[in-house]
């Protein structure tokens, strides 16, 4: 739990050293991405057991390589090992006994981690924005090109997304954090359902 300059929070469990090396020293894009990940992959290890309950070992196995990948990223010292024993523990079909156990010490050390982020980490400090303020006619443009793009699983989505990000954060308050993130995993499927519902409480809904 040591402290780093510009880092100023004790996180258990975090390397922020580590983490802000791979970030290039970009303390706000590190905390904002921890932030992402306590709310992204909080469910990983019950995803990966119903995966497993539903003999879907490939899924399991993807998911538990997500982790690692990520926590490897961000300096997480106790998940990174425990998620890389259980994707090698599902890519080598160890017996159910040994894969029950790793995934109850990943299960254990993911709770932590999320844990310890959301005590430690301020919350995010969301803009505020006057509805009235917002550009309705140029929303409704931007939500229609979204979706397009999201349709065709097409990456640019993503860049989109940023480039209008005041607008979209103002006018959707409570789903662009979840749509950001789907994108950033790459599932366009949810981030499009993710959007027509938020359009669908606005006056900008899609297709009209």
């Amino acid at each position: 739990m040591t402290q780093v300059q510009g880092f100023p929070y004790s996180i258990a469990g975090l390397d922020p050293a580590a983490g802000l090396r791979r970030m290039e020293g970009d303390v706000e894009l590190y905390t904002a991405l921890l932030r992402d990940f306590a709310a992204t992959e909080r469910d990983a290890a019950r995803t990966i057991a119903d995966a497993l309950a539903h003999g879907d070992r490939a899924g399991a196995t993807r998911r538990a390589h997500t982790v690692k990948g990520l926590a490897g990223t961000f300096g997480a010292v106790r998940l990174q090992p425990a998620a890389q024993a259980l994707e090698a523990a599902l890519r080598d079909d160890a017996a159910a006994g040994t894969v029950g156990e790793l995934l109850a010490s990943f299960e254990a050390a993911l709770a932590s981690l999320v844990d310890a982020l959301e005590a430690g980490l301020p919350p995010e400090e969301a803009p505020e924005a006057d509805s009235s303020t917002i550009d309705r006619a140029l929303l409704k443009q931007v939500c229609a090109e979204l979706a397009s793009l999201m349709g065709n699983w097409d990456v640019s989505a993503r860049r989109l997304l940023d480039d209008h990000a005041p607008l979209l954060r103002a006018a959707f308050p409570d789903d662009f954090t979840q749509i950001h993130s789907a994108l950033r995993d790459f599932d366009f499927e949810n981030a499009a359902a993710r959007l027509a519902s938020a359009c669908a409480r606005t006056d900008a809904p899609l297709g009209h």
